[in-house]
């Protein structure tokens, strides 16, 4: 996939890529009535989707709600299952290849071959750097505010345009944005918002690593951990991200936001 995606829509747009996302989306699920219903005509199904793509009448469907309560207490909005079938779709066929190859290395989340017990390791491994380097040194670790529910369509749909030039692809994300209509805030439970909710904190990312110079940084979703040799200097940059993620992104941080001494053995899922 070309930095810029162009033109593409209509390539990766066929029966068989269609039928390989919903395999890829029923795994482990076949048992649930909605796709034992599905299955019973799924080429039906899969040719009118893509039917529906082709000539540009899709419309993204409702939602239903539900409440998990582990870790904590969050709404989880399910989509219909063909809704699921175009979200394995997009993020297969084109926003994993144009845009996480673009994803820091210590961004930890929603990434194949990463995940919290890597990220856990990556800390431990700079704090004995930082501790070998500068001696004492600080932790500031940061925490978006009500992070999914807090994410601005808008900016998002501005961000994924930089690199999508594709119309009708740019006219799938509005669909699947818009579905419910509202300005802010993404559903959980879709397959697209984990890398969407990784787009959109990449831009604070690049701002870390590139701008503020922050060696010692890994993030994994919304919570972040930055290694800093004083308590001034973390107590700074913390001041420069909550200006960033404000004014770019329209994010906060919220209360877990904290600067503190570092020290070995710290655990990275309890901080």
């Amino acid at each position: 996939m070309p930095k810029t995606i162009r033109n593409q829509f209509d390539k990766y747009l066929t029966y068989d890529k269609l039928m390989e996302a919903h395999n890829k989306s029923k795994a482990g699920k076949c048992r649930k009535t909605e796709l034992i219903r599905f299955n019973l005509k799924q080429e039906e199904y899969i040719m009118y989707l893509y039917e529906q793509l082709k000539n540009g009448t899709y419309k993204h469907g409702g939602y239903t709600e539900f409440y998990v309560t582990e870790p904590k207490l969050r709404k989880i909005e399910k989509s219909r299952y063909i809704d699921r079938i175009v979200h394995r779709w997009v993020v297969d066929n084109f926003l994993l290849d144009a845009f996480a190859s673009q994803f820091i290395d210590t961004s930890f989340a929603c990434i194949k071959n990463k995940g919290m017990h890597k990220a856990a390791f990556c800390v431990q491994k700079y704090m004995r750097k930082a501790k070998a380097k500068w001696g004492d040194y600080y932790v500031l670790k940061t925490d978006v505010s009500k992070y999914f529910n807090s994410i601005n369509k808008k900016i998002l749909l501005q961000i994924l345009g930089r690199k999508i030039k594709d119309k009708k692809l740019m006219w799938l994300m509005h669909q699947i944005l818009y579905a419910q209509p509202r300005e802010v805030g993404i559903e959980i439970g879709n397959y697209t918002s984990q890398i969407l909710a990784n787009i959109y904190l990449n831009e604070v990312d690049q701002y870390i690593k590139h701008e503020l110079k922050v060696k010692y940084y890994v993030r994994y979703l919304d919570d972040s951990i930055l290694l800093l040799p004083t308590k001034a200097e973390a107590t700074s940059v913390l001041k420069k991200i909550e200006i960033f993620l404000r004014n770019k992104l329209e994010l906060k941080l919220n209360k877990k936001t904290r600067v503190f001494k570092g020290k070995q053995g710290i655990n990275f899922c309890r901080l």
